[in-house]
């Protein structure tokens, strides 16, 4: 998980506890699991949403620092995207006997 969809998943989860609807922070951490692939993430993602559940009275005045701090801790947890762990993906090398969809030129 890149930084940018973490503080997507926290702006809509302090959202959702602003107005009150649990369920839908259940639905957003539940959903941001499933299509994740890191577990670093996913436990920065679950202490989030319990400090931000925990928190959610005093949530008002000091938002701007909790979401600050959750953005800290993912990057020292190493949950950022920004790891050496992870590639870039190869590109295709075409060869000249062989199509993308598996068949041969024709020869």
């Amino acid at each position: 998980m890149d930084l940018f969809n973490l503080m997507i998943t926290l702006i809509l989860m302090m959202l959702a506890l602003q107005f009150g609807e649990n369920w839908l922070v259940i639905a957003v951490v539940a959903i941001t699991i499933l299509t994740m692939r890191d577990l670093k993430a996913t436990v920065v993602l679950l202490i989030a949403a319990g400090v931000l559940y925990f928190a959610k009275e005093s949530l008002d005045p000091y938002w701007p620092f909790l979401f600050f701090g959750l953005i800290i801790l993912a990057l020292l947890m190493g949950a950022g995207g920004g790891g050496q762990g992870e590639q870039q993906a190869e590109y295709y090398s075409p060869d000249m006997y062989s199509g993308l969809m598996g068949g041969g030129g024709g020869f």
